[in-house]
């Protein structure tokens, strides 16, 4: 059987059991008791706020039950064991939005089941990764209609929103909006005054910091924890020598390479070395931030870019 997603109607008498075939390959493939028209078409009513009963549903179709992935009509990744999943802004976007070949199911789970099936893919599956999603993230990954653009717009002044915070310290009039019940260490939006400079910094890459590591070799730059500490390490010392600091960035473009070995980029390991730098207590700001996988830097041996831009009142 050669589709994305394989289903069964829910006929009279059967039961929610899963269900097993196999497609042209040879590749065992679980089915959802789930109609297509229900999981793609939005009627199936479907209730359930149980997150594995949710992945059994609607997801076990493709990675497996056991999360283990599988190859047939097409490549479906594992998520047990993937490091992609230890932060649940990352699940919850795939599986509200979708990507590649993978549809959105956001049309179909509220935002409490996509947030119970989120929790699960993270705690279980051989993952040992703390849930941390909420509601609000969920509601915040949803495509914005325009009606709701306008009325955000149309906010009045005196009417504070509680997450917004105005970075008085360095006097830039920058009013940062944090991620709303959320620790995540990035921001929802930041907004600059009109009166404001922006100062765009190119791309800053590691240091070296294994001097007697070969050179083109890994270890010459470090892990990508490292690699991220010395390039931020970088990037602070090039704000300093032009009357700048950490503080005073708003947005960061991150760039990763996956480890040689690794079947994807060490999200986990940029983590470790970024929160050194933003949202301490002696640097609390947070800027905004995007990070995308690329095959490779300029350096075969780097794993890490970092763009930033920061703001001169």
């Amino acid at each position: 059987m050669k589709s994305r997603f394989l289903s069964v109607l829910a006929m009279a008498g059967l039961g929610t059991a899963p269900v097993f075939a196999q497609d042209d390959s040879g590749t065992e493939q679980f089915i959802s008791p789930v109609s297509d028209e229900a999981m793609f078409e939005g009627g199936g009513g479907y209730t359930s706020t149980d997150g594995e009963e949710l992945y059994n549903t609607f997801c076990a179709g493709c990675h497996m039950p056991a999360g283990e992935g599988a190859s047939g009509a097409g490549e479906y990744p594992p998520l047990s064991g993937n490091p992609r999943l230890e932060f649940a802004a990352y699940p919850i976007t795939i599986i509200v939005n979708g990507q590649g070949g993978m549809p959105g199911l956001g049309h179909l789970l509220s935002d409490e089941q996509v947030l119970e099936v989120t929790s699960y893919i993270q705690s279980d599956l051989g993952n040992d990764y703390a849930p941390d999603g909420t509601l609000q993230m969920v509601a915040d990954t949803r495509p914005v209609e325009e009606g709701e653009v306008l009325a955000e717009h149309e906010v009045e002044e005196e009417n504070v929103d509680p997450d917004r915070e105005d970075g008085g310290g360095n006097e830039t009039g920058v009013v940062r909006h944090r991620i709303p019940n959320s620790n995540f260490p990035i921001l929802l939006a930041a907004e600059i005054p009109a009166d404001a400079t922006l100062v765009y910094l190119s791309g800053t890459v590691p240091q070296v910091v294994n001097p007697d590591a070969a050179e083109g070799s890994p270890e010459r730059y470090g892990d990508t924890t490292a690699q991220t500490v010395s390039t931020l390490a970088s990037i602070e010392q090039k704000l300093a020598s032009i009357g700048l600091d950490m503080a005073d960035v708003v947005k960061m473009q991150v760039y990763l390479v996956s480890p040689e070995g690794a079947d994807a980029m060490d999200f986990a390991g940029f983590m470790e070395g970024y929160v050194r730098f933003f949202g301490t207590e002696t640097q609390p700001e947070l800027p905004t931030r995007s990070v995308f996988e690329v095959a490779g830097l300029a350096n075969p041996s780097w794993l890490v870019e970092i763009e930033v831009v920061a703001v001169r009142p």
